[in-house]
Parts: C-alpha cells; structure tokens; sequence
C-alpha cells in the first residue's frame, strides 16, 4: 500500500477529523456527535414539537455472507436469532404505536437498512412489514426503502414488497467485476452476471425506483474497470445510484490480505480522486441529476415533472447544464428530505438504530440480546442520544441540510426564525472566500467542483463548539464505537441508563 492509500482509508490518527485544505472524509450522516446515556423518559419528558408527518428506520443486522471490511452492526444470519429479533422489534413498533407523540402523526417515508434486510424469508418480511402497517399510519404514498444484495431477493420476496407498498431497492452490486469481487469476499455471493439478471428481475417486477450501489477505491480497482462499470450502469434499468469510498479498517480479513500482498493494492486517493471526477462528469454530461455528491437520479422524466419535480442549476454561471434535483419536489426523494433536507423526526426501530424524535437524536441498544430483552420487557430501547436546544438546531439544519448541496434561505427562516447567513456569517463567509460555497439570495449552495470535492468539510464547518473535532456518533463503526466506550467495571460496553 502507499502513503496516500494509507491516508484514505482510515489508517492515520485522527481521521475523522481534517482542517481545509486537508480534505476530510468522514462521511457526515448524524448531527449532533456529543452523545451520552439517554433514557426514553428523557426523550418525551416535556413534548417540544407536534409533527404532523415523520419517518422510521428499520435495521435489520443479518447478512447470509458478511463482507471482509464492511464496519456494520451485523451478523450472520441464524434462524432462531432471526425469530427473536422480529419478536423485539413488533413489540418495539407496538410500544411506538401506544405513544401520545406519535398520535395522529402520518409516517411518509422510510427505510429498512442493515445488514441486508432481505435475508428475512418472504413470509418473515409479509409479517413484519404487515405488523407495521396495522399498527402505524402510514400515508397512501409512503416511499419505503429496503436494502438487498443481488442474491437475496427473488420474485417472491419482491412479490411481497409490492404488496406492501416498498418503492425503492438499494441493491450492494459494489462493481460488475468479478475478480474485485473475490477480494471483497462477495464472490461466493455473487458474480457480475448474477447481478445484472437481479436487476433486470426487479426491473420487470415494477418496483418503481431501483437504485445500485457503487464502490471506489477497492482492491485491483483501476481506472479502466471504473469507466466500464459507468457505461453498465447507464445501459441496465436503473433509476438511481449511490457510490461509496471503499474503507480498509484495521484489523480487519483484507486488511491483512493488503498487508500480505494476497490482494492487489487499492488505488491511490489521487486514482480514486479521478475515477469520481470521472464519474459524475460523464453522467452529468449525460443529464443524470445530482442528489448528494455521491448519490445522483437518472434524468428527468417527464411524468415526474408533471407531479411537480423541479431542478435547480448546479453550476450557477450556466457553463454546463448540470441540473441538482430539488429533493423536497419529488416523492421519490421524500426520505432524503425528511431526514437531511427538513431534519425531520425519524422513528429509529431495531439494535443499533439511530432516530430523531422530540428534539433528541438518540440511538437503540446496540447489543442485540440487551435490546431483544429491553423489548420484550415493555420498554423502548433507548440508550444513549443528544438533546438539540434551538442552537443545536440551528447548526444542524447546517450539517444535514447541505448534504442535499443547497439549503433555501427562505425555508431555513420559516423553520429557524433567522436568515441562515446572517446567523452564521463569519463561517459562512469563510467557505465562500475558499471557493467551497456561494451565497444567493435563494440558498446557501455548494460549489462544483470544488465544494462537492470538500463537502464533510463544508458540513462540519457548521459544528457547534460543543461538537468541535468529535467523530460521527455511530455503533455501527466498531473503530468509533471503541471510542465511545466507558465503563468502569473493566469490561467494555455502552453506558447504560438505569431506570
């Protein structure tokens, strides 16, 4: 491995934090990171807001085959684990459902994440998607999305994700190629070709928006392989995509492959660097509309701007016609709104889940066994979070908000009381004397290139002093969950609320 491949991927200290012109790239997600013990008294001991609309987050942490480096909270899957933790988690959806905050309230997205959630057999994903809907209210036109991989779905399970109203597929293809495969330890999962019959299979089924994952940065990976699996990507039906840097943690099966020369190198961070310039030029160019920097929308069809979709110019002096989609116009994006856009209440169900009600971010015992427990003994498993006073909140319309590349003035002053800039002029000034963001009289957008090139930088910018230089709060990262960790018993573990 070289110096620069070391320094991508996580191996430095610290490497959730990098000043400008460092860039940093620690991917933003959670705001704010100044977690501690938090109990579900704490979350509703005096009701801030009254929602209308929220979302939820379903994790289900099993996998048939557990990735070589993938940093989740997950396990293999084991049928009588599997049945107890769909037990805990509809006793978990029943508790929700009794709660005076959530009355009245109509649930309009959300997404079942892992894991890969369609482990679950056909009949395990009927009853708990079944159980959901007789129990929470959700709105005609909910968007929900679930996460697969290219062998876990078959025409039976899409047959009941149809039933039940699921929209959106985040399918791990990774990349078509299959010797990159073998060195993520997905090879025995799936090939290139089985991947391409899955999404031609959910294709024909009519689940509305199909959306492939991607990765840069993988073992053997060069710039060659990138642009073919570009040009595969833009001939199969798909109608969204994601692209994630791949991460070598410590300790970890490839790490020590790397190490022992067993696989080929990663690409360099100035190679990875390219292949995603690479990326975006050539299907922006192709008119694919930007979401995030890393997640972009096939271009716009013309029954999604009859429902009222719009576009906004991602270059502002009109030196090409790349178009951003305005996420808060289109259903398809709606989950994306709630939770960056709007920083929404979003219901978090299952171990490890992390959620957003009444003005705390809080997150759900990651110890499966404790939150199967916790469940099955009547009380939400709530266990650690951060409240947001008006401040917090403030910044974290920020952090969240800019995720989607722009954030409107208007609608921040309609939420907030103040004009983002004013509140946050000095910073706000700063990213513009850098090149990373321009003001408008419209919105705070994030420059392209550069700001795209820059944007965990640009987001945590807006961390209040409070949550200056703290790494994202996540039990899933077993390198941040170590972290996190306090106990004085001399045995490792999560500071547990006691009721």
């Amino acid at each position: 491995m070289t110096q620069e491949t070391i320094t991508r991927n996580f191996l430095d200290t610290p490497s959730f934090w990098r000043e400008y012109p460092e860039r940093d790239i620690e991917f933003v997600r959670w705001y704010p990171c100044d977690v501690g013990p938090l109990s579900p008294e704490q979350v509703y001991a005096r009701q801030e807001k009254f929602p209308r609309t929220t979302s939820f987050y379903v994790h289900i942490p099993f996998c048939n085959q557990v990735c070589t480096s993938c940093p989740y909270n997950k396990f293999n899957t084991r049928n009588t684990l599997v049945q107890r933790y769909i037990k805990a988690l509809k006793a978990e959806i029943d508790l929700y459902s009794k709660s005076p905050y959530l009355r009245d309230v109509v649930f309009t997205s959300g997404y079942f994440g892992g894991g890969t959630p369609t482990t679950l057999r056909a009949e395990e994903l009927d009853d708990l998607l079944g159980f959901m809907k007789q129990r929470l209210n959700f709105s005609d036109d909910c968007s929900v999305t679930i996460e697969s991989t290219p062998v876990d779905v078959d025409q039976q399970k899409l047959d009941v994700l149809l039933k039940h109203g699921v929209s959106r597929m985040s399918l791990g293809v990774q990349t078509f190629h299959d010797p990159i495969l073998r060195y993520l330890g997905r090879a025995r999962a799936h090939t290139g070709e089985s991947a391409t019959r899955t999404i031609e299979l959910i294709a024909r089924s009519g689940l509305e928006n199909l959306c492939i994952d991607y990765m840069i940065g993988m073992p053997g990976q060069t710039h060659d392989l990138w642009a073919q699996d570009i040009r595969t990507l833009m001939d199969l039906p798909v109608t969204s995509f994601s692209v994630y840097n791949y991460a070598v943690l410590p300790g970890s099966e490839v790490f020590f492959a790397l190490q022992s020369g067993a696989t080929p190198p990663c690409p360099s961070t100035r190679e990875a660097d390219e292949m995603y310039q690479y990326l975006h030029t050539t299907l922006m160019d192709a008119g694919y509309l930007a979401l995030t920097y890393n997640d972009f929308l096939e271009p716009m069809r013309p029954e999604w701007e009859a429902e009222g979709a719009t576009t906004y110019p991602v270059l502002l002096d009109g030196s090409k016609p790349y178009r951003g989609m305005e996420t808060d116009t289109f259903r398809l994006t709606d989950h994306l709104s709630q939770v960056w856009g709007r920083c929404g209440d979003m219901v978090a169900i299952g171990s490890g889940a992390y959620g957003y009600l009444n003005n705390h971010m809080y997150l759900n015992q990651p110890d499966i066994n404790a939150y199967i427990d916790t469940c099955n003994s009547g009380r939400l498993p709530v266990v650690m979070g951060a409240y947001t006073d008006e401040h917090e909140q403030r910044c974290r319309s920020l952090v969240l908000g800019l995720k989607l590349l722009r954030v409107k003035r208007s609608v921040y002053r309609e939420r907030h009381g103040v004009d983002p800039y004013e509140y946050f002029k000095d910073k706000v000034d700063s990213l513009v004397e850098k090149g990373l963001l321009v003001v408008t009289d419209e919105a705070l957008q994030v420059t392209y290139p550069k700001g795209w090139y820059y944007i965990d930088n640009i987001c945590k910018t807006f961390y209040s002093d409070r949550n200056y230089r703290l790494p994202q709060p996540t039990s899933a990262s077993t390198e941040i969950l170590n972290w996190q960790l306090d106990r004085t018993d001399g045995r490792k573990g999560l500071p547990i609320v006691q009721s």
